[in-house]
C-alpha cells in the first residue's frame, strides 16, 4: 500500500479533476474559474494551483482524461470474446460515444469545449484517435469475410459514428441511433463481401 499522504494526495487529485469535469460541463471553459473548481472540489484555490498552474493546464488534465476513458471504454467492450464481433463492436462504439455525449455533446456549451479541446488537448485526442482506429480494425480483420475491407470499415464505423452521435438528442437516442448505424454498415459489408465471393 502506498503512505497515506501519498493516498490523501491522489484522492485530492481526483476532487479536483471530477469538480472540474462538472464546472467545465455547466458552465464551459469560458465561464469556469479555479476559485468555483475550489470551491466544489472542497479545497482552497492554493490547493487547486499546485496542481495546476493555470485553467488550461487544469482543462487539458481534465480533456486527457476523458480520453483515456473513451480508449478504455472501446478496449474493454472489444476485449469481452463471449461476445459475438457485432455485438462488441456496437458496445464499443456506443460506449465511446456516450461517454462524449454525456461530457460534452449535452452541454450548452458544447461548441466552446470541442473548440477548447482541439485547441488544448488536440494531440491527445489524435493519439486516442490512431489508438481506437487501430483496436476496430484488428477486431474486425478476425472476421474473414469483412478482413478485406477491415481499414474502410473501421474508418466508416469510427468517424462516421461521431457524426451520428453529435446528432444524438439524448442518451437513449445516442445508443440507439449509433447502434443502427452499426448494423446497417456491418450488414452491408457483408453482403457486399458475398457478392464478391460469388463473382469469384
Amino acid at each position: 500500500m502506498p503512505p497515506e499522504p501519498v493516498i490523501e494526495d491522489r484522492a485530492r487529485y481526483r476532487r479536483i479533476i471530477r469538480a472540474a469535469e462538472e464546472a467545465f460541463k455547466k458552465s464551459g471553459f469560458r465561464g469556469v474559474t479555479m476559485e468555483q473548481v475550489a470551491k466544489e472540489a472542497a479545497v482552497s484555490k492554493v490547493t487547486v494551483y499546485a496542481y495546476f498552474k493555470n485553467k488550461d493546464e487544469l482543462f487539458t488534465a481534465v480533456a486527457v482524461r476523458m480520453a483515456e476513458l473513451m480508449r478504455r471504454a472501446i478496449a474493454n467492450e472489444l476485449a469481452a470474446e463471449a461476445l459475438p464481433l457485432d455485438e462488441r463492436l456496437t458496445r464499443a462504439l456506443v460506449a465511446k460515444h456516450r461517454l462524449v455525449f454525456v461530457n460534452v455533446t449535452g452541454s450548452s456549451h458544447a461548441e466552446d469545449l470541442f473548440s477548447q479541446t482541439d485547441k488544448l488537448a488536440g494531440d491527445a485526442f489524435e493519439q486516442l484517435d490512431r489508438d481506437n482506429f487501430a483496436a476496430l480494425t484488428a477486431a474486425i480483420s478476425e472476421d474473414k469475410m469483412l478482413a478485406p475491407s477491415a481499414v474502410q470499415l473501421a474508418g466508416a464505423l469510427y468517424f462516421g459514428g461521431s457524426a451520428v452521435g453529435k446528432r444524438s438528442a439524448s442518451v437513449a437516442d445516442l445508443e440507439r441511433d449509433v447502434a443502427a448505424f452499426v448494423t446497417i454498415h456491418l450488414a452491408g459489408a457483408r453482403s457486399l463481401a458475398a457478392k464478391g465471393e460469388k463473382a469469384e
